[in-house]
Protein backbone atom coordinates (compact mmCIF):
# COMPACT_ATOMS: atom_id res chain seq x y z
CA UNK A 1 0.00 0.00 0.00
CA UNK A 2 2.88 2.35 0.60
CA UNK A 3 4.34 1.67 -2.74
CA UNK A 4 0.74 2.59 -4.38
CA UNK A 5 0.90 5.55 -2.41
CA UNK A 6 4.29 6.84 -3.29
CA UNK A 7 3.57 5.39 -6.84
CA UNK A 8 0.61 7.99 -7.27
CA UNK A 9 3.31 11.08 -6.66
CA UNK A 10 5.53 10.73 -8.88
CA UNK A 11 6.35 12.35 -12.06
CA UNK A 12 6.55 9.99 -15.13
CA UNK A 13 8.78 11.61 -16.76
CA UNK A 14 11.33 11.88 -14.04
CA UNK A 15 10.40 9.27 -11.56
CA UNK A 16 10.71 11.75 -8.96
CA UNK A 17 7.85 13.30 -6.49
CA UNK A 18 5.86 16.19 -8.38
CA UNK A 19 7.06 19.55 -8.08
CA UNK A 20 4.83 21.60 -9.11
CA UNK A 21 2.25 19.64 -10.96
CA UNK A 22 0.09 20.64 -14.01
CA UNK A 23 -1.94 19.23 -16.28
CA UNK A 24 -2.87 19.92 -19.44
CA UNK A 25 -6.54 18.32 -20.54
CA UNK A 26 -6.12 14.18 -20.22
CA UNK A 27 -6.39 14.16 -16.21
CA UNK A 28 -2.34 12.99 -16.57
CA UNK A 29 0.17 15.36 -14.07
CA UNK A 30 3.20 16.11 -14.59
CA UNK A 31 5.95 18.25 -13.56
CA UNK A 32 5.98 21.85 -14.89
CA UNK A 33 9.67 21.38 -15.63
CA UNK A 34 9.46 18.00 -16.96
CA UNK A 35 7.00 18.61 -19.38
CA UNK A 36 7.57 21.71 -20.79
CA UNK A 37 11.51 19.99 -21.29
CA UNK A 38 9.83 17.09 -22.76
CA UNK A 39 7.90 19.56 -25.81
CA UNK A 40 10.61 21.19 -26.36
CA UNK A 41 12.47 18.73 -27.51
CA UNK A 42 9.38 18.96 -29.98
CA UNK A 43 9.15 20.37 -33.79
CA UNK A 44 8.53 23.85 -32.71
CA UNK A 45 5.46 25.16 -34.49
CA UNK A 46 3.74 21.57 -33.72
CA UNK A 47 1.48 19.68 -31.69
CA UNK A 48 2.01 18.21 -28.27
CA UNK A 49 1.59 15.22 -27.02
CA UNK A 50 0.93 13.40 -23.64
CA UNK A 51 3.85 11.41 -22.68
CA UNK A 52 1.20 8.59 -20.91
CA UNK A 53 -1.53 8.43 -23.10
CA UNK A 54 -0.31 10.13 -26.15
CA UNK A 55 -3.37 12.00 -27.01
CA UNK A 56 -2.07 15.19 -28.96
CA UNK A 57 -3.00 18.85 -28.19
CA UNK A 58 -2.98 21.56 -30.64
CA UNK A 59 -1.94 24.29 -28.31
CA UNK A 60 -2.35 22.82 -24.73
CA UNK A 61 -2.85 25.33 -21.57
CA UNK A 62 -1.17 24.10 -18.49
CA UNK A 63 -3.13 24.28 -15.36
CA UNK A 64 -1.68 24.02 -11.76
CA UNK A 65 -3.49 21.25 -9.51
CA UNK A 66 -3.19 22.77 -6.11
CA UNK A 67 -4.58 19.59 -4.67
CA UNK A 68 -2.54 17.30 -5.59
CA UNK A 69 0.20 19.91 -4.48
CA UNK A 70 -0.80 19.94 -1.07
CA UNK A 71 -0.81 16.14 -1.50
CA UNK A 72 2.99 16.13 -2.19
CA UNK A 73 3.32 18.84 0.45
CA UNK A 74 1.71 16.65 3.38
CA UNK A 75 3.91 13.57 2.04
CA UNK A 76 7.07 15.08 1.88
CA UNK A 77 6.78 16.80 5.45
CA UNK A 78 5.40 13.19 6.53
CA UNK A 79 6.83 9.76 4.14
CA UNK A 80 3.44 8.06 4.06
CA UNK A 81 5.25 4.63 3.35
CA UNK A 82 6.99 5.42 6.79
CA UNK A 83 3.53 5.94 8.47
CA UNK A 84 1.68 2.43 6.85
CA UNK A 85 4.95 0.43 7.91
CA UNK A 86 5.71 2.01 11.60
CA UNK A 87 4.13 -0.87 14.12
CA UNK A 88 0.76 0.69 15.84
CA UNK A 89 0.78 -1.53 18.91
CA UNK A 90 4.81 -0.88 19.88
CA UNK A 91 4.39 3.02 20.30
CA UNK A 92 0.85 4.27 21.00
CA UNK A 93 -0.34 7.38 21.73
CA UNK A 94 -1.12 8.85 25.12
CA UNK A 95 -4.31 9.62 24.23
CA UNK A 96 -5.08 7.12 21.05
CA UNK A 97 -3.61 4.00 19.60
CA UNK A 98 -2.20 5.49 16.45
CA UNK A 99 1.30 5.43 14.73
CA UNK A 100 4.56 7.66 16.14
CA UNK A 101 7.26 9.23 14.13
CA UNK A 102 9.83 11.01 15.53
CA UNK A 103 11.11 14.95 14.39
CA UNK A 104 14.92 14.88 14.32
CA UNK A 105 14.91 18.49 13.56
CA UNK A 106 12.51 19.48 16.57
CA UNK A 107 14.09 16.21 18.65
CA UNK A 108 10.61 15.23 19.51
CA UNK A 109 7.93 12.52 18.92
CA UNK A 110 5.37 13.49 16.22
CA UNK A 111 1.57 11.54 15.36
CA UNK A 112 0.74 11.83 12.15
CA UNK A 113 -3.37 11.48 13.36
CA UNK A 114 -2.44 13.57 16.40
CA UNK A 115 0.39 16.80 15.05
CA UNK A 116 -0.68 19.54 13.13
CA UNK A 117 1.80 18.12 9.82
CA UNK A 118 2.62 22.08 9.45
CA UNK A 119 4.40 22.14 12.59
CA UNK A 120 6.82 19.60 11.37
CA UNK A 121 6.80 21.24 7.45
CA UNK A 122 10.27 20.00 5.35
CA UNK A 123 11.97 18.79 8.99
CA UNK A 124 13.49 15.47 9.12
CA UNK A 125 10.95 13.12 9.94
CA UNK A 126 11.48 8.95 10.49
CA UNK A 127 10.22 5.91 12.43
CA UNK A 128 10.56 5.61 16.39
CA UNK A 129 12.74 2.87 15.54
CA UNK A 130 15.39 4.53 13.57
CA UNK A 131 15.51 7.53 15.42
CA UNK A 132 16.32 4.98 18.47
CA UNK A 133 19.06 3.93 16.86
CA UNK A 134 20.61 7.30 15.38
CA UNK A 135 20.23 9.35 17.96
CA UNK A 136 21.66 6.01 20.06
CA UNK A 137 24.13 6.21 17.84
CA UNK A 138 24.38 10.22 18.35
CA UNK A 139 24.84 9.72 22.19
CA UNK A 140 27.56 6.52 22.03
CA UNK A 141 29.63 9.03 19.90
CA UNK A 142 28.94 11.73 22.40
CA UNK A 143 29.78 9.43 25.73
CA UNK A 144 32.87 8.27 23.79
CA UNK A 145 34.05 12.19 23.10
CA UNK A 146 33.40 13.14 26.49
CA UNK A 147 35.21 10.16 27.95
CA UNK A 148 38.10 10.95 25.84
CA UNK A 149 37.79 14.15 27.11
CA UNK A 150 37.30 12.92 30.96
CA UNK A 151 40.48 10.78 30.26
CA UNK A 152 42.81 14.02 28.82
CA UNK A 153 41.71 15.92 31.52
CA UNK A 154 42.21 13.26 34.32
CA UNK A 155 45.84 12.77 32.55
CA UNK A 156 46.35 16.66 32.98
CA UNK A 157 45.26 17.10 36.42
CA UNK A 158 47.26 14.37 37.73
CA UNK A 159 50.32 16.18 35.53
CA UNK A 160 49.66 19.51 37.32
CA UNK A 161 48.75 17.19 40.50
CA UNK A 162 52.84 15.85 40.25
CA UNK A 163 53.80 19.48 39.14
CA UNK A 164 52.35 20.96 42.81
CA UNK A 165 54.19 18.14 44.87
CA UNK A 166 57.08 18.35 42.94
CA UNK A 167 57.59 22.03 42.98
CA UNK A 168 56.76 22.26 46.92
CA UNK A 169 59.50 19.78 47.64
CA UNK A 170 62.20 21.65 45.49
CA UNK A 171 60.94 24.74 47.09
CA UNK A 172 61.47 23.11 50.99
CA UNK A 173 65.09 21.74 49.57
CA UNK A 174 65.86 25.10 48.17
CA UNK A 175 64.81 26.71 51.58
CA UNK A 176 66.76 24.73 53.34
CA UNK A 177 69.68 25.03 51.09
CA UNK A 178 69.87 28.96 51.49
CA UNK A 179 69.26 28.56 55.19
CA UNK A 180 72.44 26.45 55.55
CA UNK A 181 74.00 28.63 53.54
CA UNK A 182 73.47 31.77 54.99
CA UNK A 183 74.03 29.97 58.30
CA UNK A 184 77.86 29.36 57.58
CA UNK A 185 77.96 32.80 56.51
CA UNK A 186 76.66 34.35 59.49
CA UNK A 187 78.79 32.13 61.49
CA UNK A 188 82.03 32.72 59.66
CA UNK A 189 80.94 36.45 60.17
CA UNK A 190 80.17 36.20 63.90
CA UNK A 191 83.84 34.57 64.14
CA UNK A 192 85.35 36.71 62.06
CA UNK A 193 83.91 39.75 64.02
CA UNK A 194 85.09 37.88 67.05
CA UNK A 195 88.43 37.97 65.89
CA UNK A 196 89.13 40.89 64.41
CA UNK A 197 87.54 42.75 67.74
CA UNK A 198 90.26 40.55 69.76
CA UNK A 199 92.78 41.98 67.61
CA UNK A 200 91.90 45.65 67.66
CA UNK A 201 91.75 44.45 71.38
CA UNK A 202 95.36 43.46 71.57
CA UNK A 203 96.75 45.77 69.65
CA UNK A 204 94.75 48.74 71.52
CA UNK A 205 96.00 47.53 74.56
CA UNK A 206 99.65 47.43 73.28
CA UNK A 207 99.65 50.88 71.94
CA UNK A 208 97.61 51.77 74.70
CA UNK A 209 100.82 50.56 76.84
CA UNK A 210 103.37 51.93 74.92
CA UNK A 211 101.32 55.04 75.19
CA UNK A 212 101.64 55.69 78.47
CA UNK A 213 105.67 54.02 79.20
CA UNK A 214 106.27 57.26 76.89
CA UNK A 215 104.12 59.31 79.29
CA UNK A 216 105.97 58.42 82.22
CA UNK A 217 109.54 58.84 80.33
CA UNK A 218 108.34 62.34 79.51
CA UNK A 219 106.88 63.09 82.79
CA UNK A 220 110.28 61.99 84.22
CA UNK A 221 112.31 64.55 81.68
CA UNK A 222 110.13 67.10 81.82
CA UNK A 223 110.57 66.96 85.96
CA UNK A 224 114.23 66.05 85.31
CA UNK A 225 114.05 69.90 82.99
CA UNK A 226 112.70 71.42 85.78
CA UNK A 227 115.21 71.39 87.92
CA UNK A 228 117.58 71.98 85.54
CA UNK A 229 116.02 75.18 84.69
CA UNK A 230 115.88 76.11 88.87
CA UNK A 231 119.87 75.02 89.32
CA UNK A 232 120.65 77.34 86.24
CA UNK A 233 118.53 80.70 87.61
CA UNK A 234 119.73 79.96 91.22
CA UNK A 235 123.68 80.41 89.68
CA UNK A 236 122.19 83.08 87.21
CA UNK A 237 121.10 84.99 89.75
CA UNK A 238 124.56 85.43 91.48
CA UNK A 239 125.23 88.80 91.09
CA UNK A 240 129.00 88.85 92.35
CA UNK A 241 131.46 87.26 90.55
CA UNK A 242 134.12 85.91 92.40
CA UNK A 243 130.98 84.16 94.20
CA UNK A 244 129.10 82.87 90.83
CA UNK A 245 132.33 81.34 89.82
CA UNK A 246 133.06 79.64 93.04
CA UNK A 247 129.50 78.02 92.63
CA UNK A 248 130.15 77.01 89.05
CA UNK A 249 131.98 73.15 89.57
CA UNK A 250 128.73 72.50 92.23
CA UNK A 251 126.12 74.02 89.75
CA UNK A 252 127.55 71.73 87.27
CA UNK A 253 127.29 68.40 88.79
CA UNK A 254 123.81 69.54 90.11
CA UNK A 255 122.86 70.31 86.75
CA UNK A 256 124.28 66.70 85.29
CA UNK A 257 123.15 65.56 88.17
CA UNK A 258 119.54 66.60 87.60
CA UNK A 259 119.26 66.61 83.55
CA UNK A 260 122.17 64.22 82.15
CA UNK A 261 121.99 66.07 78.71
CA UNK A 262 119.58 67.58 76.35
CA UNK A 263 117.19 65.06 75.27
CA UNK A 264 115.53 67.26 72.86
CA UNK A 265 116.20 65.12 69.78
CA UNK A 266 114.90 62.43 71.06
CA UNK A 267 111.27 63.60 71.60
CA UNK A 268 110.11 62.25 68.36
CA UNK A 269 110.92 59.18 68.87
CA UNK A 270 109.56 58.80 71.94
CA UNK A 271 105.94 60.14 70.39
CA UNK A 272 105.91 57.36 67.75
Amino acid sequence: MACCLKDELLCSICLSIYQDPVSFGCEHYFCRKCITEHWSRQEPHGSRDCPECRRTFADPLLSPSLKLSNIVERYSAFPLDAILNAQRSSYPCKDHEKVKLFCLTDKSLVCFFCDEPALHEQHQVTTIDEAFEEIQREMKEQLASLQESEKGHTEALHLLQRQLTETKSSAKSLRATIGDAFERLHRFLRERQKSMLEELEMDTARKLSDIEHKIQCYSQQLRDVKEGIQILQERLNETGRHDFLEGVAVTSERYVCAYPGPRLPYMNALLV
